[in-house]
């Protein structure tokens, strides 16, 4: 089966979530039809870290907030190559957040 789109790719998107972000505390992930979300739970900062995806009708948006303000935004109509700079970002993150958050 060829994934074309962010739903189709949930399953993957998650299991990517579950093996970045096992050790890093205070982490969730929201899946809609057209986007995802992977973001810092963070009472004290009402802009946290997060990194998310969107399913424009001719593009994907990748977007990486670093917990002050946008930091990276790129864009891509190869859902391929945007799930590898999600997962990028994805790394990013928790390396950022293992590093600034204890």
């Amino acid at each position: 089966m060829i994934n074309k789109n962010i739903k189709s790719n949930h399953i993957q998107i998650e299991n990517l979530f579950k093996s970045i972000f096992t050790e890093v505390p205070n982490t969730s992930i929201v899946l809609n039809d057209r986007s995802v979300i992977i973001r810092h739970d963070d009472s004290s900062n009402s802009d946290a870290a997060s990194i998310e995806i969107v399913e424009l009708s001719d593009r994907y948006k990748i977007s990486y907030w670093d917990g002050y303000s946008l930091a990276e935004e790129e864009d891509s109509t190869d859902l391929k190559k945007s799930l590898k700079i999600f997962k990028r970002y994805s790394k990013k993150l928790a390396k950022n957040l293992n590093r600034f958050s204890q």
